[in-house]
């Protein structure tokens, strides 16, 4: 249950009993994945942090292979957050790798050095760690990961209050009492009051529990600005609040009710906001500015923390603000009015004037960009229709359980009924898996179902965020992350989900291998992958630019490898044989030549790869 370890020194306890040897006092943050094996190769110092998405790199797949390889970080090194290391990499003692850079096999990064960029070089002396201003009692990593995991199911107790006073409603309205429930709950049975009852008491528990939860994060009380220890209590606050917002954000993100929710949470959010996607973050430490735009993926103001300490900054973004996918905002930043951030991109110590636009990593500012012209009443200015169809759209989310329901309640007649029928051995065996297996298929096959509903074939093309397609286009998704995502996650690193992905639209040739993060697709009619490519990237095959969405096709030929994080944009086309490093950016409608090798944020040529093409293996899929 790595979910439940996250954060605590449990975690570090089940990596050493899988052969992995780590030191004392290490922090790894969420979103680290280190489920994927290689365990024996991987060697952590004391004190070592490793931020929020950080990527140690132990087993990778490169042009349809499973490239296995050690890595050693040494005491008090520092990655932080979304950068990543290769197999066969060394961070020495104190070292410190950037937001966003990647390490490439082989390299090395010498004692008490800051490397930055894609891939990573010398840009100067590691920071020291921060002097604590917010002095406080400090815990054994032990009896902190145990205060975590007790506040957690605390938390978790305190939140789940909406969702048991709707239970206990519904059972004085079919008249039961606790002997009475506690049957239902091990025999259930649905006539139609009874279910009726239990799908609006379902339906209800979603916002009343959001909005519950919204409370829950300000009784937990205020997260204050200051350095503190990261084993200190103050530390936990920061860590149940991070997590609180995560979940909420999972139903909420990129709605109108989610500036409402984080308004509620405490955050100074301005009118006319579209969030989507926000990660790690304390509420009450971030003020946005109105009219500002975020894409999926936004690290914004996380806490950062380096050996041991623990820094909490106001993050203040001015009015107007663009942030891409994938954009890092580090704690403290102050950004002016009107300033864009491209996708993947940090500012680091760059000073952006009001109105500037700036990309890459390093970053850059760019002179000039592609505005997109269209009715305010379409991107800004809705009319009451728009409204009420997007209101529509997205409240349709909160009924989304309601399907699970069914399929849990046809899962359990069909097991019911087969009890009696079979041995236990068979049963156990053969008939709860298959129709376990049923029920997931189920699931997936009405994210299937809807896609061709509501959207069909989609084509290239512009949608204005106000458009009843995008609202469409936007169910659909949260749709595949509750219905599908978890049953799909499953299947990830075999050709079986593949097949699945097929059916969704996407195109995929044979031998295809793919890389985690395929569970759940965006813009599947986008994707073309041909014969004998490896692909771990996050496609982005739209942008939400000036509030239109832009959608084209991303086209991978045959053999060619995308690294762990690479993000192709919208109409990059990448040859056959090419190789493109970890954590690039393929810009948009960008030719990547074949058999080269490319790198960066935006990609640039390196050294060329020759193209390995197996005998009988010439099929290609023409788009």
């Amino acid at each position: 249950p790595w979910s439940m370890l996250a954060g605590t020194a449990f975690q570090l306890t089940a990596l050493r009993a899988l052969g992995a040897r780590i030191g004392q006092r290490v922090h790894i943050h969420r979103g680290v994945e280190l489920r994927r094996g290689g365990w024996d190769l991987l060697d952590i110092g004391d004190d070592v942090t490793l931020g929020h998405s950080a990527a140690l790199r132990l087993a990778e797949l490169d042009a349809g292979q499973l490239v296995i390889g050690p890595v050693r970080i040494g005491d008090g090194a520092t990655l932080d957050a979304r950068a990543g290391v290769s197999a066969h990499t060394v961070v020495e003692a104190g070292a410190f790798l950037t937001a966003l850079s990647s390490l490439p096999p082989g390299g090395r990064i010498p004692a008490g050095e800051r490397w930055d960029g894609i891939p990573a070089s010398c840009a100067g002396v590691a920071p020291p760690a921060p002097p604590v201003s917010r002095p406080g009692p400090e815990l054994s990593p032990q009896l902190h990961g145990l205060a975590i995991m007790l506040s957690r199911a605390a938390v978790g107790l305190l939140t789940a209050l909406p969702i048991e006073g709707l239970a206990i409603a519904a059972c004085i309205a079919l008249g039961w009492d606790a002997a009475q429930a506690g049957v239902w709950l091990t025999q259930p049975s649905f006539d139609g009051w009874s279910l009726l009852l239990t799908a609006t008491a379902l339906v209800l528990s979603v916002p009343l529990t959001l909005a519950w939860t919204a409370v829950v994060m300000r009784l937990l009380g205020p997260v204050l600005p200051g350095t503190t220890s990261r084993w200190g209590g103050a530390y936990i606050r920061v860590w149940l609040k991070t997590g609180l917002l995560a979940g909420a954000g999972d139903w909420l993100s990129g709605s109108l009710f989610w500036p409402l929710w984080l308004r509620a949470a405490g955050m100074r959010v301005g009118r006319g906001c579209e969030i989507s996607t926000i990660i790690d973050v304390v509420p009450e430490l971030i003020d946005i500015g109105s009219g500002s735009f975020f894409a999926d993926g936004i690290y914004l103001g996380g806490a950062h923390i380096h050996q041991g300490r623990v820094t909490l900054a106001r993050t203040v973004l001015g009015s107007n603000s663009f942030l891409g996918n994938h954009v890092v905002v580090p704690a403290g930043q102050q950004l002016p009015p009107g300033v864009l951030l491209g996708v993947a991109t940090t500012l680091g110590d760059a000073s952006p004037r009001a109105g500037s636009a700036w990309f890459g990593h390093p970053p850059f500012e760019l002179p000039r960009r592609e505005v997109v012209e269209m009715d305010r009443r379409l991107t800004h200015e809705p009319t009451p229709l728009r409204y009420a169809n997007r209101l529509f759209w997205e409240a349709l989310r909160f009924a989304l359980p309601t399907v699970p329901l069914g399929v849990s309640m046809a899962w359990y007649d069909l097991l019911a009924d087969a009890a009696s029928q079979f041995s236990r051995p068979v049963y156990l065996l053969l008939v709860v898996p298959s129709t376990t297996l049923g029920a997931a298929a189920a699931l997936c096959g009405v994210v299937v179902a809807l896609k061709w509903g509501l959207l069909g074939r989609v084509q290239p093309g512009q949608h204005a965020l106000w458009s009843c397609w995008a609202s469409r286009w936007d169910f659909v998704y949260v749709a595949w992350g509750q219905y599908a995502r978890p049953a799909l996650q499953v299947l990830e690193g075999t050709l079986l989900l593949n097949a699945c992905l097929r059916t969704t639209g996407m195109t995929i040739g044979r031998h295809v291998v793919l890389g985690p993060g395929f569970a759940q697709v965006v813009d599947p009619d986008m994707i073309f992958i041909e014969d004998h490519a490896t692909v771990n990237a996050m496609f982005q095959a739209h942008t939400f630019e000036d509030r239109v969405l832009k959608i084209a096709h991303v086209h991978i030929r045959h053999h060619a490898t995308l690294g762990s994080a690479t993000v192709p944009l919208y109409g990059a086309d990448i040859g056959a044989g090419t190789h493109v490093a970890p954590h690039s950016v393929i810009m948009k409608r960008e030719r990547l030549a074949a058999g080269l090798r490319y790198q960066g944020a935006p990609t640039r040529v390196g050294r060329s790869c020759a193209l390995r093409q197996p005998a009988g293996s010439s099929r290609r899929i023409s788009p």
